[in-house]
């Protein structure tokens, strides 16, 4: 009977045996899961950041390459401006007129527009001062004359509006 006691005690310490590696082994597999879990939602969001940064970086090359284009067409506006001015024939000038009427349209259409300034204080962050003029027009230091208009795509400057800036006539002119 003691020898089947012995057997009993040595068969029950073998299976508390067993079962104490079982759960050791259990807690390794946990730790091993946890840890996977934690690189998997690691490189999730490290991939979700650098899906992010590739369409902020697409974002702002397509801006770049939109703005360098509609920058190169602006000066289309000032030409036809300038042609405006030398035609003598009232039709051709009023044809001219039209086209540049369209053209304009066609740059607002994609978030071009002009930088409004006559008689507002003078922005050097908006506008080139290419001098002053004297007049009683307008407060000083603000736009007295638009040389050439400027304009803006949102919230980017594609070229500053070249002004005269108002001054007063001082006393001893």
């Amino acid at each position: 009977m003691e020898e089947n006691q012995n057997s009993t005690d040595n068969k029950q310490e073998t299976e508390s045996v067993q079962l104490l590696n079982l759960r050791a082994e259990i807690d390794d597999l946990q730790k091993q899961l946890s840890e996977e879990t934690n690189r998997h939602l690691r490189t999730r969001a490290d991939f979700e950041n650098y899906r992010k940064r590739i369409e902020r970086e697409d974002e702002a090359r397509r801006l770049s390459v939109k703005k360098e284009i509609l920058t190169d067409l602006i000066s289309f506006l000032d030409y036809f401006d300038q042609a405006r001015k030398q035609l003598q024939d009232e039709s051709a000038a009023k044809g001219l007129e039209i086209i540049a009427r369209q053209f304009s349209e066609l740059l607002q259409k994609h978030g071009v527009r002009p930088i409004k300034c006559l008689g507002l204080p003078y922005d050097p962050e908006a506008q080139e001062g290419v001098g002053f003029l004297v007049t009683d027009q307008c407060e000083e230091g603000c736009v007295a004359e638009e040389i050439c208009c400027g304009y803006m795509l949102n919230d980017i400057l594609l070229k500053p509006a070249r002004v005269l800036v108002a001054r007063r006539k001082e006393e001893n002119d």
